[in-house]
């Protein structure tokens, strides 16, 4: 394995900064459109939740929010954050999503 120069890296970043400023350079920009997840409906949480056989306070405490936030979730109030969505589908797809999570 190879080992990194940081300082060259920096060195080399300041430089690219002071040459678009002067206009000789041009950084490129790319643009990435986030891709729509999945409907989530109250149901697919209910199912995705008593698959894990789990309790919607030992649901929550897993994907840290408040029980009362995974009661609204269920009973169709409100709906989850697009990164608590995401977290959710990704424990219907992979069940050890939270077992993962817990060892961080």
């Amino acid at each position: 394995m190879t080992e990194r120069n940081i300082t060259a890296e920096v060195l080399d970043g300041l430089r690219e900064i002071r040459e678009h400023r002067a206009g000789r350079l041009t950084l490129r920009t790319v643009r990435v459109e986030p891709r729509p997840l999945p409907e989530l409906t109250p149901e697919t949480i209910r199912d995705i939740r008593s698959r894990l056989d789990v309790s919607r306070a030992v649901f929550a405490h897993m994907i840290r929010v408040p029980v009362r936030t995974v009661e609204r979730w269920e009973q169709g109030r409100s709906r989850p954050p697009d990164t608590a969505a995401a977290l959710v589908l990704m424990a219907q797809k992979y069940p050890d999503t939270f077992e993962r999570l817990a060892s961080l």
